[in-house]
């Protein structure tokens, strides 16, 4: 028991570590995937041309370059007893790195719902790993801002549990994850201008997936 509580605290410390092996894996899940059906696409238009080749290009030779840069060093980190002095920058890079591929992704889909010729499961399969990655990526977003924030003095947001107890760091994924079932994103605030416009910017976001998802169920039901 003793053992399995050690096993416990150890991973607890380090799961900012375990979160980006999940979102690293939903990522390149979804490029893979894309990537294995790509003959589907049509090509005709360069908004199609260009993201088709987007994700060619990062799965036969990005993806072999990016993926050992990140998975070797989050290996060590979570096998070090004591996180080295660049494990936080290495993290922050890493954390801007996944957000900036959760906007590529998005506008990607978005171009993906005008092409006719594309296999009509190709949008939802996408979509399937592109919603739990981008809440996981949301909930790391808000929890860093907040973190960073807090530290200053001046918490970013305002979250429900603080009315009984300090916020953790799965609070704000837990936050993230209530957008997807709920009109507003209400299990947090923001206490700025700028927090309000992020909260903004994450509700669109799942408001225009959703959109999305529709539009193909539709479609799917129509051509049947």
């Amino acid at each position: 028991m003793k053992n399995f509580s050690s096993a416990i605290r150890y991973i607890s410390s380090r799961w900012e570590i375990l979160f980006f092996f999940v979102v690293i894996l939903l990522l390149s899940l979804q490029v893979f995937s894309f990537h294995a059906d790509i003959r589907s696409l049509s090509n005709d238009r360069a908004a199609f041309a260009l993201f088709v080749e987007f994700q060619s290009f990062v799965a036969r030779r990005l993806a072999f370059v990016t993926l050992p840069l990140f998975i070797f060093p989050l290996a060590f980190l979570f096998s070090c007893k004591n996180r080295p002095t660049w494990a936080r920058l290495f993290l922050d890079f890493l954390g801007a790195y996944v957000f900036l591929r959760l906007v590529i992704q998005l506008i990607g889909l978005n171009i993906l719902v005008f092409d006719s010729v594309t296999s009509r499961f190709l949008l939802i399969s996408q979509l399937l790993f592109f919603l739990p990655y981008s809440l996981l990526v949301w909930g790391w977003v808000y929890w860093r801002l907040d973190t960073v924030a807090r530290e200053c003095n001046h918490p970013l947001f305002l979250l429900d549990c603080e009315r009984f107890a300090p916020p953790r760091p799965v609070d704000y994924f837990v936050a993230s994850f209530s957008s997807v079932f709920s009109a507003s994103i209400s299990a947090i605030k923001g206490n700025s201008a700028r927090a309000r416009i992020l909260l903004l910017s994450h509700g669109v976001m799942i408001y225009d997936v959703m959109g999305l998802t529709l539009s193909r169920a539709i479609n799917l039901v129509q051509t049947k």
